[in-house]
């Protein structure tokens, strides 16, 4: 598919957008690094070290994300003072399987560069990153297969288009054994076309010296706006030192193309002996712990790690072992194959397990979130949320999806105003009178339903005759990069003879049913065919993220035809406006064609609509944003050392306001079969009021029993303030009465939470109900088979969320041995931020001592971490004998000993 530049920054000039051709050239703005161009005004450093990178950006967290409006000043913190937590550099390291451009050794060993074909998403989101936002960019990816461009040849094409390659530097032609050629201009790729004809990757022996290295790794360095690390993968010479040795090139990609990914699609693999899958396997091992390498070498506390897809899912976890604290991101552009399949695969599981390196993962719809969510929960054992949370025992892993699309501008122009466009549409029309113009796309192999989408078209005429001189299907495919040459012929020839099939059975002087296009058509035939079709199709049954259906939508401005699409595809749509999908492609043909003008023009704007606010570059903003988010809320997991007294005793005597914060069960007392039996100790109850006497103290009990519990057992220490219930009931210090902050609250959803906890309850021998005020809770601490009731928790879970609760401001949590339902709004970190907010007011340096063990408390950890109080006086404290995934700053391993340290403070 033709590929686009992003959107310029606003107050520039817009770019030329000239289509991309047949080859597959991608073009970029002419201030992003990418263009080719820039080469000859950009200087050479004389020595290797380069200049010194960009200062950071202060303004950049404060650019890109605006807090919201709403935001209680009671509550969390504004977005940039989160972002201020994270430390950021500013710099993004997107780690992408191959960098976006080929690179040739001529035979008398110089290196030639031109753009690479195909991942236009992917390249273009690279290109706007680097060009039109404050981002500093490195890329750091594997070379790819390197040709044999044989340079007097490709010399001799180019004189004969009149288009010479552009000098590295005014005074040079060539920097060192580097060529550039410029992209610019159709006849320029046709040449380059023509030229690599014949030329495929070399299979056998490519000998790249040091210098071949040194040379193109400078020109990368130096010339393009950002940096670009080439990883380069062979085998080193036992015979000539520092020289690579490239044989068998596409052995680096075999095991993901292949194994994995047929298998992402559902099909069938060749059986192959365990030595041969070792191998391969081996290979796709070597090549991630490659580009992590490379990554280490530039890496810098702060930075964003950016990987992406299936090629790399070993990464995350490799950099994780490395750097325990980086932000790594991932984001997975293909789909998820059903668990059957995969689990064929031996080496399934370490490459899952790699993934979960991640900080967050990021799915081009929500419905391959969900699954990609359940197949961990349900295969791997992962405790998840239900919302895109996973807990791992590295750390937190979150979910997001984030729909993708093409640059809507560049589509724009130029569908709309080349004059190119508009002539192929007056040819067309010419051709075509009075009959209605089908448009599908496909590649070439077996499961992505090329054969069948002919089959379905054969069948409407077939069953509808007075279709059968009506309408035409321009059946337009392309070569699978995943299939090799043998296969590829043979579906190739499959393809025709089907075509041939329909085509005889209907053919006549005046009429051919399908015309069908072996490779892409040229960009203006292109989008005239979207302009003018009366219906598109991806109805491929295991199709990934389809340009076309997009470009369809955006050339679609005037006619508003309808799109078919499958139900499959990881292209995201919103529900509510989603095209039918083609369980019966034959009766959704006919559908589209029959379908009246104002359905039409409904469906049409929907989808333009929601194409329109998603292009690349809100793919790219609001992934990174939703990165940066789940970075604060999910950072990854450090072993956090025990509570340093001599810190908080020396702290504590330094500050002159202080302000403790405690969660009651397994914190100040020990988890126990029956809640009732969790009673505070005498020395506790002493320790309390005596903390709570001091000068400038402050202390809470910060629990979700209830108040009658909390009013029973330390309703006696008065100048000891109590929140009940997560924070939904306050008893401020020196107060008797309770403020109910939920009175306002409409109760009506705990109807149906107990109808769904009741029958929970009589079917899990063991378990109860607790029936709080203002929540409710399962509790089956005390039932036999943990796991199973563990399964259930998720699915009471998943039930009240999607039907039950569903339009009530409540949330569900899944807790130690049970499920909480409560109002949203109140949390034990809200409750915590007021009492940051009241303590210190603007201030940063305060002293804090906050403890708890389980996942509610980790909203009181999260509160603390954005509040403006800086780190010194800050001690989170986890209460857990082992080391666990926490937002905490320190950790004590039992309820006693922090019980020990309260009771030291008490005495200061």
């Amino acid at each position: 598919m033709a590929a686009h530049p992003p959107q310029k920054p606003a107050g520039t000039t817009a770019p030329s957008l000239a289509p991309s051709q047949p080859s597959g050239f991608v073009l970029y703005p002419a201030d992003s690094y990418f263009d080719i161009s820039q080469i000859e005004h950009s200087p050479v450093p004389s020595d290797a070290q380069g200049s010194a990178p960009p200062p950071n950006l202060p303004s950049l967290n404060q650019q890109l994300d605006t807090p919201s409006s709403n935001t209680d000043s009671t509550g969390i913190k504004s977005q940039q003072q989160q972002y201020e937590k994270l430390g950021l550099t500013g710099n993004i390291i997107s780690a992408t399987t191959h960098l976006p451009w080929t690179v040739g050794v001529t035979k008398d060993g110089k290196i030639e560069l031109a753009p690479r074909s195909g991942y236009s998403l992917l390249h273009d989101s690279l290109s706007y990153l680097s060009s039109s936002t404050q981002w500093r960019h490195t890329i750091v990816g594997w070379t790819g297969e390197v040709l044999q461009a044989h340079s007097p040849e490709f010399t001799k094409l180019l004189k004969k288009s009149n288009i010479t390659p552009r000098p590295t530097s005014p005074n040079q032609g060539r920097l060192g054994n580097v060529t550039i050629h410029d992209p610019d201009g159709a006849n320029f790729k046709d040449a380059f076309k023509e030229h690599l004809k014949g030329q495929e990757p070399n299979r056998g022996e490519l000998v790249i010296t040091k210098d071949h290295r040194r040379e193109l790794e400078t020109l990368l360095q130096h010339v393009f706006k950002d940096t670009i690390i080439p990883v380069w993968l062979g085998d080193w010479s036992e015979d000539q030192a520092n020289t690579l040795i490239l044989n068998d090139q596409a052995r680096w990609d075999r095991y993901a193309e292949d194994e994995f990914h047929k298998k992402l699609d559902g099909e069938a693999i060749d059986q192959k002996d365990d030595a041969y899958r070792n191998k391969m396997f081996e290979d796709y091992r070597r090549m991630n712990e490659a580009v992590a390498h490379a990554i280490l070498k530039v890496y810098m506390p702060g930075d964003i790690i950016w990987i992406s897809d299936h090629h790399l899912m070993l990464l995350p976890g490799i950099i994780r072992k490395k750097l325990p604290s980086a932000y790594i991101s991932y984001f997975h552009h293909s789909r998820w194959c059903p668990k059957e399949a995969l689990a064929e695969l031996p080496e399934h599981e370490e490459i899952l397990k790699g993934l979960l390196g991640a900080s967050v993962i990021g799915l081009p719809s929500g419905g391959l979130r969900h699954y990609v969510e359940d197949y961990y929960r349900e295969e791997m054992g992962l405790v998840s949320s239900g919302d895109g949370l996973l807990k791992t025992s590295a750390g937190l892993v979150h979910l997001v999806n984030v729909p993708t699309d093409v640059d809507v501008a560049g589509v724009q122009q130029a569908a709309f105003e080349d004059k190119n466009v508009n002539r192929h549409m007056s040819t067309i029309r010419s051709a075509y009178q009075d009959k209605k113009i089908i448009v599908a796309r496909a590649r070439l192999d077996r499961p992505k339903g090329c054969i069948q989408l002919l089959e379905a078209f054969e069948s409407l005429l077939d069953h509808n005759p007075e279709w059968q001189k009506q309408v035409v299907l321009f059946l337009i495919t392309s070569p699978d990069r995943d299939v090799d040459e043998h296969e590829r012929a043979i579906v190739d020839q499959e393809v025709a003879l089907c075509v041939l099939q329909i085509n005889s059975k209907w053919n006549s002087t005046t009429h051919q049913p399908v015309l069908y296009h072996a490779r892409p058509l040229p960009a203006p035939e292109h989008y005239a065919l979207l302009r003018l079709a009366d219906a598109g199709m991806v109805t491929s049954d295991h199709e990934h993220i389809n340009t076309l259906s997009m470009e369809f939508v955006i050339c679609q401005q005037e006619k508003h035809s309808p799109l078919l699409i499958s139900e499959r595809s990881s292209t995201e749509l919103p529900e509510s406006d989603r095209p039918t999908p083609a369980r019966d492609p034959a009766a959704e043909m006919l559908d589209c064609l029959l379908m009246a003008d104002g359905e039409k023009r409904h469906k049409h704007n929907a989808l333009f609509n929601y194409f329109s606010r998603h292009d690349v570059t809100t793919f790219t903003d609001e992934f990174l944003t939703k990165a940066r988010r789940s970075f604060i809320n999910y950072s990854p997991a450090k072993d956090a050392p025990l509570l340093d007294m001599k810190a908080l005793t020396r702290r504590y005597c330094e500050s002159p306001r202080r302000l403790f914060m405690f969660d009651y069960d397994g914190t100040l007392t020990p988890i126990v079969d029956d809640p009732d039996h969790a009673l505070p100790t005498e020395l506790l109850l002493t320790s309390l009021p005596k903390l709570a006497n001091g000068t400038g103290n402050a202390v809470w009990i910060i629990s979700g029993r209830s108040r009658l519990f909390l009013e029973k057992h330390f309703g006696g220490l008065k100048n000891v303030g109590l929140s009940a219930e997560h924070g939904s009931f306050v008893r401020k210090p020196g107060n008797a009465e309770w403020e109910n902050l939920a009175a306002a609250m409409d109760m009506g959803w705990k109807n149906e939470v107990d109808k769904v906890f009741s029958n929970l309850e009589t079917e899990t021998p063991g378990s109860w109900i607790e029936r709080k005020e203002v929540a409710m809770v399962w509790h089956y601490r005390n039932a036999a088979d943990h796991d199973c009731c563990l399964a259930k928790a998720v699915q009471a879970k998943a039930l009240l969320e999607g039907e039950r609760v569903k339009g009530w401001d409540v949330e569900v949590m899944l807790g130690k041995a049970n499920v909480e339902v409560r109002p949203r709004f109140l949390n034990k970190g809200v409750m915590a931020a007021n009492l940051i907010d009241e303590a210190f007011g603007k201030e940063e340096n305060g002293w804090v001592l906050c403890a708890g063990d389980d996942t509610t408390d980790e909203d009181m950890f999260r509160a603390i971490l954005s509040s403006k109080l800086k780190n010194e006086g800050v001690f989170s404290c986890l209460v857990a004998k082992n080391a666990k995934p926490s937002l905490a700053y320190y950790r004590t391993p039992e309820p006693t000993d922090l019980v020990d340290a309260v009771a030291q403070l008490s005495e200061m």
